[in-house]
């Protein structure tokens, strides 16, 4: 089955579900919030299940018996991709589909993904992921030995400073001076700023040399040309399909695609100072045919340049990296999922930082866009560690696509410091997937064990998990707000320096600039969940492909009334000419901290900067903020807007999900802390609601006006009749 006929299909369910919702599915969907079914529980990962058939079975059942709904699982590693391991998967995952378990396909022998154990890296070594290597230093005259960036040198240069002032138009070439890592040069009287730049493989220092233990991993192949897919797909999923029958929906869910990435942002252990960009030959080429030039010819102004020159070529650089990475890695591996009737799945690395989705994707929307079901994990199950935009940067781009699986891999390695070994307790556990949950995740794929919880806690969680994705799925999100990725403006301003992972959500060494527009992404996101604002993510693309309706930005069945824009410098003219419709025809925007400067073309775009300048000043729906407050936003969104529910205090930490599905307005509604709440509660919609509460499966009738009484970290569905 092919994409094409894959979303016919979701047209197709979504008709049975407006026009063929009978008064017995309505009956059948209140007796299965009862017990809800497997497949709308957690699963877990493993990787090396039995190969006999009585361990099989235990195994399984065990997993029935604590709640959980099925499995992540691949051949097992000691029999990866043998055939004794595909007998035992295919009579593994037959067993555990008699008993209507759900299954999801890892993609992987380890991770990241993409090399399947070395057997895809081994078939051509010259795949390999790459980088230009640049490092500079300041030196004064007189005997210089400069170690160079690992690789061959292709450029060394030295620059003459004066006054404190590089000197880009007067260097000297120094490339036949150096001798093995070294250069060795007797400098002239003055300063001197050295240029070195190399090209080299993309591993000591990376994530696939330092995956945790010591332990070194394996050579990793590059994303952004297409023959390292191509073989992954036909080692791995060809041979599954090959076992198991072309086919695979009858088994899996879902593919599992595990961190895979360009690699090129050097991780904890990382002791040198080399600043790095992804490579390969294709991306030169890809650069020449679209804009006249190679990279190589444009190092000085892309590593140095913060003007108009560096950010137009910066643009180009990585917007090249987002095409290439997301057609050659992820839609290849979407499109061959489509050909076998299941879905392409699974996570990246470091979604919480957009800082990092520039040198690892180049743009991560587009590379969620090219997934049937994107995905994040977290490494922490406590709430106070949830980075909220990530759950909503893959919903978001599943909203856009029409898709309806997005997944999350809880994965509490970070936490079990903190309790002896062990995951956190349940309520913390139980606050982490309601906010996972409310950021719009349906699927669960877990290294969360839930050992620090008794046998029962561990059933109840299951249920209560079920129960919300039974009642949160299909439809679509009733956001009226939507936030834009600014990722286009993060382009302009990476300048590639020494940055290195410092943690899960910290990025070290980026400019000022570049810290800031992360900053103000995360915290407007941050912002909307504490101030129970529904919103959506926006990139250039939806913007696009969106029409303007009296003042409305409407994609399919989204409807925008009011756009913000934190620290968005830049975007496509076409963009800019779409939101300046919005604006004059009553659609409401806020700009952050930054206000429209920059088209694809030009830098700065003095159209687009002197269209909206007149539009801040003669037109009262469009608002910029420097120095933005939660207190200022929020007065301009209530001004504006409405929230579909009122509380007594704004100061509770209450946060909701809204959607519309089946005619139905749905809400989850959750206390976001470790203290009970009772207060009163009352609806702006329209209808009579109940409310089903997860964790005793009930389910009671309501009045516009009701006391909302929620335990420590509980949610509660509330649902229109």
């Amino acid at each position: 089955m092919n994409t094409k006929n894959l979303k016919l299909l979701g047209a197709l369910s979504l008709i049975i579900l407006l026009f063929g919702c009978s008064e017995s599915s309505e009956v059948k969907l209140r007796e299965a919030f009862k017990n809800p079914p497997l497949k709308y529980r957690m699963n877990r990962n493993f990787h090396s299940f039995p190969l006999e058939s009585a361990k099989q079975d235990s195994m399984i059942e065990a997993t029935l018996a604590s709640g959980w709904g099925g499995f992540t699982l691949n051949t097992p590693y000691e029999e990866y991709l043998t055939e004794k391991g595909l007998e035992a998967t295919l009579s593994f995952c037959e067993k555990a589909k008699a008993k209507g378990m759900d299954l999801w396909l890892y993609d992987e022998h380890g991770y990241p993904s993409g090399n399947a154990g070395d057997l895809v890296i081994k078939e051509n070594p010259d795949w390999e992921a790459m980088a230009i290597y640049m490092k500079d230093t300041l030196v004064s005259g007189g005997n210089i030995n400069f170690i160079l960036p690992w690789g061959e040198p292709f450029i060394i240069k030295a620059f003459p400073v004066i006054n404190g002032t590089t000197d880009f138009k007067n260097p000297v070439d120094l490339l036949g001076l150096y001798k093995g890592n070294a250069l060795k040069w007797n400098a002239p009287k003055g300063n001197w700023n050295i240029f070195a730049a190399t090209k080299y493989r993309l591993y000591e220092g990376y994530q696939a040399a330092d995956k945790g233990g010591g332990k070194l991993g394996s050579h990793y192949p590059s994303l952004l040309i297409p023959e390292p897919t191509e073989a992954f797909i036909r080692v791995t999923h060809e041979v599954y399909a090959k076992k198991m029958g072309a086919d695979l929906g009858n088994y899996f869910t879902s593919t599992f695609t595990d961190e895979p990435s360009l690699m090129a942002l050097q991780f904890h252990s990382y002791k040198d100072r080399h600043a790095v960009i992804p490579w390969k030959e294709l991306l030169s080429e890809e650069m020449e045919k679209r804009y006249g030039y190679k990279p190589e010819d444009k190092l000085v102004e892309l590593f140095y340049d913060e003007g108009p020159d560096g950010q137009k070529i910066r643009y180009q650089y990585f917007h090249t990296v987002a095409d290439l990475t997301s057609k050659n890695y992820y839609r290849k591996i979407k499109d061959w999922c489509a050909d076998h009737n299941f879905l392409s799945g699974g996570h990246m690395l470091l979604e919480e930082s957009m800082i990092a989705h520039v040198p690892l994707y180049g743009d991560i929307m587009k590379c969620f866009r090219e997934m049937h079901a994107p995905g994040i994990d977290i490494l922490s199950c406590l709430p106070e560690n949830m980075p909220v935009h990530t759950p909503k940067l893959a919903s978001s781009a599943a909203e856009l696509m029409g898709g309806a699986h997005v997944m999350s891999e809880p994965c509490p390695v970070a936490d079990r410091e903190l309790f002896d070994g062990l995951d956190p307790k349940t309520p913390e556990v139980r606050g982490h997937l309601n906010m996972l949950m409310q950021g719009g995740i349906t699927d669960f794929n877990c290294y969360l064990q839930m050992n620090n919880s008794t046998l029962e806690e561990r059933i109840e969680m299951n249920k209560y998990v079920g129960r919300i994705q039974m009642l949160l799925q299909g439809g679509h999100v009733a956001s009226e707000i939507g936030v834009v990725y600014p990722v286009e403006s993060m382009w302009t301003e990476f300048m590639p320096r020494y940055h290195r992972v410092a943690g899960w959500n910290d990025v070290s060494g980026a400019r000022e600039k570049v810290n800031s527009i992360d900053k103000a992404f995360q915290g407007v996101s941050r912002f909307m969940f504490e101030n129970c604002w529904e919103y959506t993510h926006l990139d250039a693309q939806a913007i696009l492909d969106s029409k303007v309706e009296k003042g409305i930005l409407v994609h399919d069945n989204l409807r925008f009334k009011v756009l913000v824009l934190p620290y968005v410098s830049t975007l496509p003219q076409a963009a800019w000419k779409q939101l300046e419709t919005f604006v004059k025809q009553g659609g409401k925007i806020i700009a952050i901290e930054e206000k429209p400067a920059n088209s694809e073309i030009n830098f700065p775009d003095t159209q687009v900067q002197q269209t909206f300048e007149k539009l801040f000043v003669e037109n009262k729906n469009i608002v910029f903020m420097k120095g933005w407050t939660a207190e200022k936003l929020n007065d301009h969104l209530n001004s504006w807007l409405e929230k579909p529910i009122k509380v007594e205090s704004d100061k509770l930490p209450i946060r909701l999900a809204n959607r519309k599905i089946d005619g139905h307005d749905v809400l989850f509604i959750i206390n976001d802390s470790n203290n009970e709440i009772a207060t009163k509660l009352s609806f702006n919609l329209k209808g009579n609601f109940e409310e089903w509460d997860p964790i005793t499966g009930n389910i009671s009738e309501l009045g516009k006006d009701f006391n909302l009484s929620l335990k420590p970290y509980q949610g509660k569905i509330y649902r229109t009749k």
